[in-house]
């Protein structure tokens, strides 16, 4: 992607953002501040917006077929990308509800990169896609949740035998199959109400905290000063065209892993120590954890070795996940990020294929090793709320749907996701943009 000359502006290489997210370089943002900071911009008080008009969602939220959830957390905002994502069948009949809730025009543009036209590359595909979906369903298949269940089983009997034997190997194993397994739980925290989400929170992270950092702002405005993702490790730049000091330049290839180790237990010390401030408030998930540790403590029959166990677990799955997550599909060259130029059309789903790339080995098209490695992404990135076992069902129309539009975005190599790649002007280590002035 070609660098904007003047980077800095306007604030977005997208006309559409035209006002700098609120708060969006304050470090240790807590994923309610984003919530927050998009309320203050959007400014429509409690209402929901969808395009250019606002809606009282109030009476609906007890009736929301998704979760009540998900209404609740977007009270206040702009929620046309959620709305356009999320609903895939009927999508007639849920137009047609909106007119029930409506109760003024906004008065101002939206702030976002996108637009969704009728004849555009987007909506096409959703037309398309809605007879396979009302046929196959959306929801997961039952060997998409046996897959799941049983990773969270072996995590399970590894961890507690890790602990009986004092075992470090059992225990690292273990921590492996719980960054698998969180990966894989990912896909049903954006699914509707389901418990499996909850498996998301026998790691570090929360579900909660992913469904607004990673669902309302990463999935939608990816890779665009909007995408919060892009600023949880002040310690890279993911952004071209911004200053980098030294260290980041030549040693974030070393310190990379270590923050792959430790960013699990920066997020969960940032979160207790937000609850314990009053600053956010305690959910019953966040204990899960906690409950993890004396049951390894009781195992272990002493203090140390149940807590060496525990350390060891969520270490490697911190690493374990971040590392697939960095070099999944995001950050190469070719992708885009806010300071590249912006597309001539900016359609929702053509921006989505334009910050996303699939891998090209026909490999991670297996179901279990797409569920554990951020796999399908692109097609994930245009339906979200669709659980990964129904993906390989769209991959037909989908690539016709992009030749009919002319659009080119092959899917890159593995190894070439995750390699370091120097030029004049980019770094590229372990997938991360960096901008380079040699």
């Amino acid at each position: 992607m070609a660098p904007k000359d003047n980077p800095t502006d306007p604030p977005s290489s997208y006309p559409g953002i035209w006002k700098y997210p609120s708060n969006r370089d304050v470090p240790f943002r807590m994923a309610e501040d984003w919530l927050s900071a998009k309320r203050k911009d959007d400014d429509i008080e409690n209402l929901w917006r969808v395009y250019d008009k606002l809606y009282n969602f109030e009476p609906f939220i007890p009736n929301h077929p998704g979760g009540s959830d998900w209404l609740v957390m977007t009270r206040g905002t702009d929620i046309t990308e959620a709305f356009e994502s999320s609903h895939t069948v009927n999508v007639g009949v849920v137009e047609m509800m909106l007119e029930k809730f409506y109760v003024k025009d906004a008065s101002f543009p939206r702030i976002s990169p996108y637009t969704f036209k009728d004849n555009g590359f987007y909506k096409t595909l959703k037309r398309r896609i809605g007879p396979i979906l009302k046929e196959v369903g959306t929801g997961p298949t039952k060997t998409i949740l046996l897959m799941q269940d049983l990773l969270v089983v072996t995590f399970l009997a590894l961890s507690m035998i890790g602990a009986l034997y004092n075992s470090q190997l059992l225990s690292v194993l273990a921590g492996i199959v719980l960054g698998f397994s969180t990966i894989a739980a990912h896909n049903f925290f954006h699914l509707r109400e389901n418990r499996r989400k909850y498996y998301f929170d026998l790691s570090f992270l929360s579900s909660y905290e992913w469904r607004i950092t990673h669902f309302f702002s990463h999935h939608l405005y990816t890779n665009t000063v909007m995408d919060i993702e892009l600023t949880l490790f002040p310690t890279y730049q993911f952004l071209p065209n911004r200053p980098k000091p030294w260290i980041q330049r030549y040693f974030s290839i070393l310190y990379s892993h270590i923050i792959y180790a430790v960013g699990f237990w920066v997020d969960i010390v940032k979160r207790f120590v937000h609850i314990g401030m009053g600053q956010k408030s305690l959910r019953s998930e966040n204990l899960i954890v906690l409950i993890e540790l004396v049951v390894l403590i009781a195992l272990a029959g002493d203090i140390q070795n149940g807590l060496k166990t525990w350390a060891i677990i969520h270490t490697v799955s911190s690493y374990t996940l971040l590392t697939i997550g960095a070099t999944a599909s995001h950050h190469h060259p070719e992708i885009f990020h806010d300071g590249d130029e912006g597309l001539p059309d900016p359609d929702f789903g053509i921006g989505q294929l334009d910050a996303t790339r699939d891998r090209a080995e026909n490999f991670f098209n297996n179901l279990f090793v797409t569920l554990v490695t951020f796999g399908h992404h692109p097609l994930h990135h245009l339906f979200p709320t669709i659980c990964h076992s129904k993906l390989p069902y769209l991959t037909s129309v989908f690539q016709q749907t992009v030749r009919e539009f002319k659009l080119n975005y092959p899917g890159i190599p593995q190894g070439v996701l995750a390699e370091d790649v120097k030029s004049s002007r980019l770094l590229v280590v372990y997938g991360l943009k960096l901008t380079v002035k040699f």
